[in-house]
C-alpha cells in the first residue's frame, strides 16, 4: 500500500476513465508541491499541442483581465509544470495572484488537476468532475483528528460542475493515511450544529465604545448567538440535574453516603449550568475591567487614551496602543517603524525570512516584547489569540520595502525556504497595522505621517493597494 497515494497514478486513472478535471486534496502544504514537481516531469502526461496552446491562451486572458504582474505569474517556479500537464498547486503558502489564476483556469476548463489542501476546500470556489480524498484526517493543534462530517462535505462537494456533469464524483485514493470505511462512516453522519466563534474580545469592545455605552454592549451580547447557545446548553444541563434529583428523592436502595453524594454532583451540575449561562457576561466584565487596567477607561467612558486608541480598528489594537502611549514608535525610521510592527504582525510558528542580518536593535524589540507582555498579563486568561514579537517577520518586511522587485524578493524567499503565500500574508496585515496607525494624524501627526509612509513601502506589485482592494 502506497505511503501517499502517487498523484502520476491519480490523472492517469482518471483520464482513462473520463473523470478529469479532477480536485486532489492533500493534507500539507509540501505534499502539494511534491506532487506538481513530480507531474512536471511526467513525459506520458504531458499536454498535447492543441490542449498546451489552449492553455497558454486562457493564461495570457487571465493576466490580462486582472492586471497581473506578468513577471510573478510567468517565473512562479509551477508555471512549467502548469503548461506541462496542466496541474497547479492550490494553498495558503502560494501568492493569491497565483491562486486565482488557477480557480479562473480551472472555471474554464482547462486545466486536468488541482492539488489544494483540505484546510482551504471550503473557499475552493470552483467545481471539478471528481474530487479525490487521500486522507481521512487532517493534523490539529492536539495532533490528527479525523474529519468532521462538515469538512468532509466541503471537499466532497466540489465533485460535479453544473450544467456539464450528470453526477459528480468523490474517490478515495487507498493508503495509509486514507481508510475508505473510515470515509464512508464520516459521510454517513450528520453535519456537526453550527456553534458560534463570538468572542467579546478587548480590542473589539475599545472599538465599540466609541460608538456605544457599556450598557448597549450588555445588550449585544446578551443577544448574540454565543450567549443564545450558552443559555440553551445551560437549560439542558438544568434539566439533567433535575433528573437526577428526582433519582436521589426516589431511591429507596441508596445509603445516607451514596445520596450525599448523588446531591453533591447535582448541586455542581447546576454551578456549571449557571456558569456557562453567564459566561459570554463575563468575558465582557473581563474585558472591561483590563481595559481600565490599561488606561482606555475612565469609569464607564473612554479616557483621552482610549478615544484615540479606539481609532486603531485591528486586533492589534491594544498592543500598538501600548507601543505608542510609551513613546516606543517615536523617532523612527520608516523602515524602523516597518519592522517594528511587522514583528508582531504575523505567527511565531511560520517561517520567515532570516538569511542577513536584522537592521533592528534588540533594545527595540526589547522593549515591544514588554509592552506585548503587558496587555498579555492583562488578559491572561481570556486572550483570543498569542501576540509575541518575531524579529524574523521584521527582517522579512524590511527586506520586502528595500527590494526592487517580487522577482528578486521571491528568489531570496526560495533560498530561505520561506513560502510566498505566508510572507504575502505578513506584509499586508503590517500594512493594514500602518494604515490604522496613519489614522491618528489629529493626536499622534508625525507618527501618522510616518506610518502612511511605511505603509506605501510596503504596498507595491504584486502586493499593491489597487490590486488588494479588488
Amino acid at each position: 500500500m502506497f505511503g501517499e497515494y502517487p498523484a502520476i497514478k491519480i490523472v492517469a486513472e482518471l483520464e482513462q476513465h473520463n473523470l478529469l478535471p479532477a480536485i486532489l486534496f492533500r493534507t500539507s502544504r509540501k505534499q502539494c508541491d511534491i506532487d506538481i514537481e513530480k507531474l512536471s516531469g511526467a513525459r506520458d502526461l504531458e499536454l498535447n499541442a492543441e490542449r498546451s496552446k489552449a492553455l497558454v491562451l486562457e493564461v495570457e486572458k487571465v493576466v490580462e483581465k486582472y492586471s497581473f504582474e506578468e513577471s510573478v505569474v510567468y517565473n512562479h517556479p509551477h508555471y512549467k509544470a502548469l503548461l506541462h500537464c496542466g496541474a497547479g498547486a492550490h494553498h495558503a503558502g502560494q501568492l493569491l495572484i497565483w491562486r486565482l489564476l488557477l480557480e479562473e483556469l480551472m472555471s474554464r476548463g482547462v486545466m486536468r488537476l488541482m492539488v489544494a489542501t483540505g484546510t482551504v476546500a471550503a473557499g475552493v470556489d470552483f467545481p471539478a468532475r471528481s474530487v479525490i480524498i487521500t486522507a481521512h484526517s487532517k493534523r490539529g493543534a492536539e495532533g490528527f483528528n479525523v474529519l468532521s462530517a462538515a469538512e468532509l462535505q466541503q471537499m466532497s462537494g466540489r465533485a460535479g460542475r453544473r450544467g456539464k456533469d450528470a453526477v459528480g464524483f468523490c474517490l478515495v485514493a487507498p493508503s495509509r493515511f486514507a481508510d475508505a470505511r473510515v470515509v464512508l462512516e464520516v459521510s454517513r453522519r450528520q453535519v456537526e450544529p453550527l456553534t458560534s466563534a463570538y468572542f467579546a474580545a478587548p480590542s473589539t469592545v475599545l472599538n465599540l465604545l466609541k460608538f456605544r455605552n457599556v450598557d448597549d454592549l450588555k445588550y449585544t451580547v446578551s443577544k448574540s448567538l454565543a450567549a443564545f447557545l450558552d443559555r440553551k446548553h445551560a437549560a439542558g444541563m438544568r434539566a439533567e440535574a433535575e433528573r437526577m434529583q428526582d433519582e436521589v428523592l426516589s431511591s429507596q436502595k441508596q445509603s445516607v453516603e451514596q445520596k450525599k453524594k448523588s446531591e453533591k454532583r447535582v448541586r455542581r451540575r447546576q454551578r456549571e449550568a449557571d456558569a456557562l449561562e453567564g459566561r459570554q457576561e463575563r468575558y465582557l466584565s473581563s474585558a472591561l475591567n483590563g481595559l481600565e487596567k490599561l488606561g482606555h477607561l475612565e469609569g464607564a467612558s473612554l479616557s483621552a487614551k482610549g478615544y484615540w486608541a479606539a481609532e486603531l480598528c485591528t486586533s492589534l489594537v491594544l498592543e500598538l496602543a501600548e507601543a505608542i502611549d510609551g513613546g516606543l514608535f517615536y523617532d523612527l525610521s520608516h523602515l524602523e517603524l516597518i519592522g517594528l510592527v511587522g514583528s508582531i504582525s504575523g505567527d511565531s510558528y511560520r517561517r520567515y525570512f532570516s538569511l542577513s542580518a536584522n537592521p533592528i536593535r534588540s533594545e527595540l524589540f526589547a522593549e515591544l516584547s514588554e509592552h506585548v507582555a503587558r496587555v498579555k498579563n492583562t488578559y491572561e486568561r481570556i486572550a483570543p489569540f498569542e501576540v509575541e514579537v518575531v524579529p524574523d517577520a521584521a527582517l522579512t518586511v524590511i527586506t520586502w520595502a528595500q527590494s526592487e522587485s517580487w522577482e528578486e524578493f521571491s528568489s531570496l524567499l526560495r533560498l530561505g525556504g520561506v513560502a510566498e503565500g505566508d510572507v504575502a500574508r505578513l506584509v499586508t496585515q503590517a500594512a493594514d497595522h500602518l494604515n490604522q496607525i496613519s489614522k491618528l494624524h489629529a493626536t499622534h501627526t508625525e507618527l501618522a505621517r510616518t506610518a502612511s509612509e511605511a505603509r506605501r513601502l510596503l504596498l507595491k506589485p504584486p502586493l499593491s493597494e489597487a490590486y488588494l482592494n479588488e
